[in-house]
């Protein structure tokens, strides 16, 4: 190890020797024995505190220049620019460790460090933990949220730029897309969509972000909190509404079997309840209709109580 260092020394004064101001600051006041003992070299620094210390100031800001660079590395045709806090490459710039260790970027100070990013030597990246369990895994930790955020459109210039996460399997042939896409869920809707044999189908399941909305198997859900497109299974179902049994109120004013027999020779369906037509347009509020056909049988409960009481006075008569 001490061979390797000494021969770093002696190939970094090579270069000083063709930088001649950089080399007259280097070894001002310095013999070989302090070269050898010292084993540090500074450009631009008569006080270098590590093997090299380069000084220099400005920055790359983000713009591939050599003339603003610290540290040029080149073989003539790709080239690494280094500064205090930037490294570009005019090609591939690859990062690495060996196939058995982790890759790391963490904070550092003069007291310790956290480990921010991991990427460990089977590929599975960590975010906040040092173990991860899948090939991306978020961790707070022990306190706060784990928020993963995926952001388009920030200036809300272009609906079409849209935050979608894509699913696939069986070589892309199936899958889901989840997220934003303007132009098959439509304007400012979330969705879940299924892919099958290569076709994308966007209305598996929607949600409305203007008012909440939701449409499973249809992306029209208009004014309605729920829609549905297909048949629907539940083991209950409660519909809060109102109930017809003002039907036993004394006031109520029961039609004549007579009135009722006259209308539905004209209508072809009962009182207040809608015809086959109208149901096969508009379809059926299931809590207001189990009301009506509710406030029928009541209305046929009364109905029957009269019979009896009719039938009772013919045989009393006998």
């Amino acid at each position: 190890m001490k061979n390797i260092q000494n021969r770093l020394i002696v190939l970094l004064v090579a270069i000083l020797i063709s930088t001649p101001n950089a080399f007259a600051q280097f070894t001002q006041g310095l013999n070989t024995d302090q070269l050898h003992t010292y084993k540090k070299v500074g450009i631009n620094t008569n006080n270098p505190t590590s093997p090299l210390e380069i000084h220099s100031t400005g920055t790359l800001g983000g713009i591939f220049n050599p003339a603003t660079a610290y540290l040029k590395i080149t073989d003539g045709t790709t080239t690494m620019l280094v500064d205090g806090n930037e490294i570009h490459s005019n090609q591939s710039l690859v990062f690495g460790s060996s196939y058995t260790s982790d890759f790391k970027f963490r904070n550092v100070d003069g007291s310790g460090f956290e480990d921010l990013l991991l990427i460990k030597s089977d590929g599975k990246v960590g975010i906040g933990t040092a173990t991860p369990q899948s090939n991306l895994h978020i961790s707070s930790g022990t306190d706060g949220d784990a928020i993963l955020t995926l952001s388009s459109d920030e200036d809300n210039n272009n609906e079409f730029d849209n935050s979608l996460i894509q699913l696939r399997q069986d070589g892309g042939r199936l899958g889901v897309n989840i997220g934003y896409d303007e132009a098959n869920f439509g304007s400012n809707i979330f969705g879940i969509g299924r892919r099958l044999t290569n076709v994308d189908y966007w209305d598996t399941f929607i949600i409305n972000t203007t008012n909440g909305n939701i449409g499973i198997g249809t992306n029209q859900t208009t004014s309605y909190k729920l829609s549905v497109q297909g048949k629907v299974r539940a083991e209950e179902v409660k519909v809060y509404t109102g109930w017809a049994d003002f039907v036993f109120e004394d006031d109520y004013d029961l039609p004549t079997l007579q009135e009722v027999e006259q209308y539905i020779k004209i209508n072809k369906h009962l009182p207040e309840i809608p015809s086959a037509e109208e149901v096969a347009e508009n379809g059926v509020s299931l809590g207001e209709m189990d009301s009506k056909l509710l406030q029928k049988i009541e209305e046929l409960t009364l109905y029957i109580i009269e019979q009896e009481k009719r039938i009772k006075q013919l045989e009393a008569l006998k």
